[in-house]
């Protein structure tokens, strides 16, 4: 998965966050911009919604996804699927969220460009709740790039927490030991979602920082 990320704002953003540009003349508390994102035909691939487009169902996410696209989401215990059919229509016109995780398949090789508002306005926070031992399907509702253990993902887990991201054909998992370090310190990019379960009840806050 190759992501692109542009973010506009009257302020420079935190170099965390991946691809950014200060531009002029947009003066607004929330920063806006788009995140790309490529897809290998008829591969799953695990993407989370980076950017509240206003419009968050399938239809104003994916106005030129092929017939045959496919998208499961995760409800804490199984998975709840829409395909494009022949008519064009999803079966089902899900409602994402940002830092919502899915998986997307089409038929087709691509890149699909969301384009929208950070979940937050400058200096905000967003809060994401994680129940104890079971596995949640999330991502960054900021689009930052970070690793695990990094002050913008902010993942200030238990011990005993677990991530797992999708590489197209398996699982690559990261585990948090007993020291409080992560067996692998992977990186997460814009866009990407991933599996998190939180050894106990607690919120995963992040803020977007600027400087």
């Amino acid at each position: 998965m190759r992501t692109k990320t542009l973010l506009l704002s009257a302020v420079a953003l935190a170099a965390g966050l991946l691809s950014s540009q200060a531009q002029s003349n947009v003066y607004s508390a929330n920063i806006v911009g788009y995140v790309s994102i490529t897809n290998t035909a008829n591969i799953f691939a695990l993407w989370a919604l980076p950017l509240d487009s206003g419009s968050n169902n399938l239809t104003g996410l994916f106005p030129t996804a092929p017939n045959g696209s496919q998208v499961q989401v995760w409800n804490g215990s199984g998975f709840q699927g829409a395909t494009k059919n022949l008519t064009g229509n999803w079966s089902t016109n899900l409602v994402l969220t940002p830092g919502q995780g899915f998986f997307v398949k089409f038929p087709t090789t691509g890149t699909n460009t969301f384009v929208g508002n950070v979940a937050v306005p400058v200096g905000g926070s967003v809060t994401n709740s994680l129940g104890a031992g079971l596995f949640a399907l999330v991502g960054s509702p900021i689009p930052y790039t970070d690793n695990l253990t990094g002050t913008n993902l902010n993942l200030k887990l238990a011990n005993g927490s677990q991530i797992q991201i999708w590489d197209g054909s398996g699982y690559q998992g990261s585990t948090k030991n007993l020291t409080g370090n992560w067996s692998t310190n992977l990186v997460i990019t814009p866009g990407e979602g991933f599996f998190l379960k939180s050894a106990t009840a607690t919120n995963w806050v992040q803020t977007l920082n600027v400087q």
